[in-house]
């Protein structure tokens, strides 16, 4: 082992034995660490071919097999050198779509299967869609009717780009149809209803405690009978101490005006302003209970929506399957289907690899965490760095490496949790 390796990172090449969280923040040289560590399995009796390495471009991916590869020349590996180009250091896009090539013939579906145009099968959704409101308008649907008032101006466009808007968005989760199925029962019961609330009067009182704030400082810019004037003003507002009070006391409350202010007091005057019309924004209910009645008034309109969402989903999905036009998303709930419900494909791929490195983990979305856990063997080596996540426009789900850093780090049986805390940059 080269001595130029910071005792962290010497952990992180060799430890073994469980899964294992590396947080690397910028600099840290965790490429340099992912690569070593793959170099030193191999050494060890591990081909390279064993090893499931994942990334999200397939820039990225290069990157690694080319340095990989370099390290296994460097070392006199030739013969693991030969097999790089076999071996699975790829994109998590790219692996899924080699699982279900592989095992297409359980799923049904032709082994030569393509990603489509994006706009193709856009247009194709949008067909679906229009096909589908013919038939509420022909049923002459009361409530469908209701929902094409409130959502529409000239003509039901909008309605439509926002329905396109939610099934787009539904089709990253994989289990969207038993979602949808759920939606009403869950969105609506009591429980449910009373927590949307507690989060609203939440965001009020965080606003409040904004303008107290606020108050404060500009209190300290003030002297004599401006002073009074404001804490004489502001003060039964920010007493308030329920939802009703505050709803009913922002709506009395008027300003001193900033006359004869500082220029600093005049600054933190028009973000008390702007604080306050923000409140009278969250306040436009008087009472929790007008509140849960207006969520209530929701049912028929959303029921609708959830409708049409499954139906436009169910006839999507079936006009894929049979034109054979897919998406990474398909081949990504594909990928699961196959590992989620065939033991043999779940046990074949766990037992084809003895570790899988993911760099880039913060990168990871619900989706790609869920096939992992079908195929996790207690041999998982993930790298990333929170504070970096840059495809939130992918679904990535930054939160995953947090929960799963702060598990390891209170509960060392479940993972190891490294920190990489050295920046070689600077």
């Amino acid at each position: 082992m080269a001595s130029n390796w910071t005792i962290e990172q010497e952990q992180a090449i060799n430890i073994e034995g469980s899964n294992v969280i590396v947080s690397a923040g910028a600099g840290s040289g965790k490429t340099a660490v992912l690569s070593e560590r793959v170099l030193r399995k191999v050494k060890e009796g591990t081909h390279i071919n064993e090893l499931l390495v994942l990334t999200f471009t397939k820039a990225a991916a290069k990157e690694m097999k080319d340095r990989i590869k370099d390290k296994l020349i460097e070392n006199n590996l030739d013969s693991e050198a030969q097999l790089i180009d076999g071996a699975y250091i790829t994109t998590f896009d790219s692996y899924s779509l080699s699982v279900v090539k592989k095992y297409h013939y359980i799923l049904g579906i032709n082994r030569d299967i393509k990603i489509s145009d994006t706009i193709l099968l856009n247009i194709i959704k949008r067909d679906l869609l229009d096909e589908i409101m013919d038939e509420y308008y022909k049923e002459e649907n009361e409530k469908f009717k209701n929902l094409v008032c409130k959502f529409s101006l000239k003509d039901d466009r909008e309605l439509k780009d926002l329905i396109i808007k939610l099934s787009d968005k539904l089709e990253l989760k994989y289990d969207r149809y038993q979602y949808l199925e759920n939606y009403m029962k869950e969105y609506y019961s009591e429980e449910s209803l009373e927590e949307l609330t507690l989060e609203y009067q939440e965001n009020v009182f965080k606003e409040l405690a904004r303008f107290r704030s606020l108050t404060e400082e500009l209190t300290s810019h003030l002297e004599d009978k401006k002073l009074r004037a404001l804490v004489d003003t502001t003060t039964t507002l920010i007493n308030s101490k329920t939802y009703e009070e505050l709803s009913k006391n922002i709506r009395n409350l008027s300003l001193p005006r900033s006359n004869g202010y500082s220029l600093e007091a005049k600054k933190i005057n028009e973000s008390l302003k702007k604080s306050k019309d923000e409140l009278i924004k969250l306040c436009i209910y008087d009472t929790k209970v007008e509140m849960l009645n207006e969520i209530k008034q929701t049912y028929d309109d959303t029921s609708v929506l959830v409708e049409i969402l499954m139906k436009l989903d169910m006839k999507n999905r079936s006009y894929k399957m049979k034109e054979e036009l897919y998406d990474f998303n398909d081949i990504s709930h594909l990928a699961i289907k196959l590992v989620r419900e065939n033991q043999n494909v779940r046990e074949d791929i766990k037992n084809s690899f003895k570790e899988i490195l993911i760099d880039e983990y913060q990168d990871t979305s619900d989706n790609q965490e869920l096939f992992i856990s079908f195929i996790n063997n207690n041999n998982v080596y993930m790298v990333g760095d929170i504070k970096q996540s840059i495809y939130r426009f992918r679904n990535a789900n930054p939160y995953i490496f947090k929960e799963k850093y702060d598990t390891y780090n209170k509960d060392k049986t479940k993972g190891i949790k490294i920190d990489l805390v050295k920046n070689f940059r600077s």
